[in-house]
């Protein structure tokens, strides 16, 4: 399980990619919202890369988190808002665990699953083999010990991990009494000149009785 969590946090970036979207989030009862967003990625060193996310909304307040992404230390993020229209940001570090299980533009993808912050834990098993989405995969499972466990931190995740794309097409996660809170799933990707990229994903939670689609 080990060697299969590193060779996913292996994989730096070799050139810069910016791309847009959009995170459709649907909660039960409401209104359907459209949010805007643009994100990337930059490699900075040959072990280190920067992803980003920023929403482009024209009011409310806008949202850009920034993950520096380290192969062999944890990650860090920063989480900067500020009012529409306006030039100046606020920018705080959030450190792991409690501050990472926040919703990113109150969305259901909070910034530890953007993060992919479960792959740093310690405690990594490889569970079985299993076809998922029509893909043979690796299932993995990562825990957190209860002792270590703060705020709305998940007690344990699992994954199944693709065996051709070495990427995530689905996931599970548990909160500290067992119950899966919310689960996420890859419905497209592509082989575009040998290197795999995600159409579309969306995240359910079970808490909230909604989903978000990016």
């Amino acid at each position: 399980a080990v060697q299969i969590i590193e060779t996913i946090r292996s994989r730096v970036p070799t050139e810069e990619i910016m791309s847009k979207g959009i995170l459709k989030l649907k909660i039960s009862g409401e209104k359907t919202r459209y949010i805007p967003i643009q994100f990337g990625v930059r490699p900075l060193t040959e072990l280190s890369w920067e992803s980003s996310y920023e929403t482009l909304v024209q009011e409310g307040v806008q949202e850009r988190l920034v993950i520096v992404n380290h192969v062999t230390e944890p990650s860090q993020c920063f989480l900067s808002t500020r009012n529409a229209g306006e030039k100046e940001w606020k920018t705080r570090e959030l450190l792991p665990g409690r501050d990472t299980a926040i919703r990113f533009a109150d969305t259901d993808f909070w910034v530890c699953d953007l993060e992919l912050e479960f792959l740093q834990w310690k405690e990594q098993s490889f569970i079985k083999r299993e076809m998922r989405k029509g893909r043979s995969c690796r299932v993995i499972e990562s825990s957190m010990p209860r002792d270590l466990i703060r705020g709305n931190m998940y007690r344990r995740v699992l994954s199944w991990v693709d065996n051709e794309s070495g990427g995530i097409v689905m996931a599970q996660s548990y909160n500290p009494q067992g119950k899966r809170v919310k689960e996420f799933e890859v419905q497209s990707f592509k082989k575009v000149k040998g290197t795999w990229q995600l159409k579309q994903m969306t995240i359910y939670d079970n808490q909230r009785g909604s989903r978000t689609t990016l």
